[in-house]
């Protein structure tokens, strides 16, 4: 293994999640690199401080269809999976982002509502708002598609996310193997309406998904906004043999409303 496999492979080695041939390895890697030994380190420390408690429920502003079918997804990747110890980032990182945010208070106690102290306030917020950023990301190229989903939706809690960050969960839209995941992907960026990024990923994407559901969820979120763009593919998509009808009818559904 290299630094950067061993990086990716990190949770999995802490969740006892590797083969003992990958443990074999990952440990081998780590007896020779200083650099990732301390990764891990790190790692270990700050799972070490956070506490697990339930997730909160998904925010509201979503398609009831498009919910109900994505739960159903939900189910069957929890159906056929093989089970897997979930540690809960999501819920992790909200106690890191309360643990900065308290201690700005203190600060802001100890200077008395000096400029200063605002000042460091607001870079303690930038710094919890990085560190959901850049553990989404790490958590979006994970290895298991339960974990991908984690990181798709936790990033729902994440105010504005840059683009970086759209791109990675677009990424996850259009060239993730599970469709659960694509799913999920669909969702969380369906709360972007008004980026131009999110849209045209949702058109591109029209024009080459073949699953139904994903083809459903993506439909719906064009019309929603009423995208013109959209009519071409969507009229494509009536013209394919392959696709259900179930899928044509959505279309017409949606062409009648954006029309």
């Amino acid at each position: 293994m290299n630094c950067n496999e061993i990086e990716q492979r990190i949770f999995d080695y802490m969740e006892r999640q590797l083969s003992e041939k990958e443990i074999h390895e990952f440990e081998k890697h780590l007896s020779q690199c200083e650099a990732c030994r301390k990764e891990l380190e790190e790692t270990r420390r700050l799972t070490e401080t956070i506490k697990v408690v339930s997730s909160e429920q998904p925010k509201t502003g979503h398609f009831t269809s498009f919910e109900d079918m994505l739960q159903r997804e939900k189910q069957k990747l929890k159906n056929h999976e093989p089970k897997v110890q979930v540690l809960y980032w999501k819920t992790a990182f909200q106690i890191a982002a309360s643990i900065l945010l308290l201690l700005g208070g203190y600060l802001y106690g100890e200077h008395r509502g000096k400029a200063l102290a605002q000042k460091q306030i607001v870079q303690l917020q930038e710094q919890s708002q990085q560190l959901k950023t850049n553990m989404t990301l790490a958590m979006l190229d994970n290895r298991s598609a339960s974990k991908r989903i984690q990181a798709v939706n936790y990033t729902e809690d994440i105010k504005m996310p840059d683009n970086q960050v759209l791109e990675a969960i677009i990424g996850r839209l259009q060239k993730d193997d599970n469709i659960n995941v694509r799913l999920a992907a669909a969702g969380s960026l369906s709360r972007f309406q008004e980026n131009q990024l999110v849209k045209d990923a949702f058109i591109s994407t029209l024009e080459t998904e073949e699953n139904p559901e994903v083809q459903i969820a993506i439909i719906q979120f064009l019309v929603h906004v009423k995208e013109e763009r959209s009519v071409k593919p969507m009229k494509k998509l009536l013209n394919q043999p392959e696709v259900p009808q179930y899928v044509k009818y959505q279309v017409n559904q949606g062409l009648a409303q954006i029309l």
